[in-house]
Parts: structure tokens; C-alpha cells; sequence
């Protein structure tokens, strides 16, 4: 039996209070980690970012299949 976890079934388990695009302060409460690691993650790709003006968002799937890649 496999251990591994669909991403549909994480999408309704994960991150349920958090709005489906989020900001720099929700990915560093998500994820647990200070600003300039959020940056760095958006930054260089492996969160890909919604264009929005000034702002960064990013939407909430993209940090649950970070998160799934993360824990393989």
C-alpha cells in the first residue's frame, strides 16, 4: 500500500483557513519560514507567482504541491 496522498485529497485537507491566492505573509505563515526564503522561493521559480501590479501572489495550490514535492 502506498503512502502517497492525491492532490486533491491535500487541497481539501491543507491550509483550509487561508484564501485560494495568497501573499508573502500568508506564505511565510504556510510554510514557517522568514520573508527572505518566501522571496527566494518566488524568485526563483519554484513558486510560481501570479502577476498582480506590485504585489506577489501566489496561489494555494501551488504551495500544497510544494509542499507534497517537498515531503517525496
Amino acid at each position: 500500500m502506498s503512502n502517497t496522498i492525491s492532490v486533491n485529497t491535500a487541497y481539501s485537507l491543507m491550509f483550509k483557513s487561508y484564501p485560494e491566492v495568497v501573499g508573502i505573509s500568508d506564505i511565510c505563515k504556510m510554510l514557517n519560514i522568514g520573508r527572505n526564503k518566501a522571496y527566494q522561493l518566488v524568485n526563483s521559480g519554484i513558486l510560481k507567482r501570479i502577476p498582480c501590479s506590485r504585489e506577489i501572489k501566489v496561489a494555494k495550490i501551488t504551495i500544497i504541491n510544494y509542499v507534497l514535492q517537498s515531503a517525496q
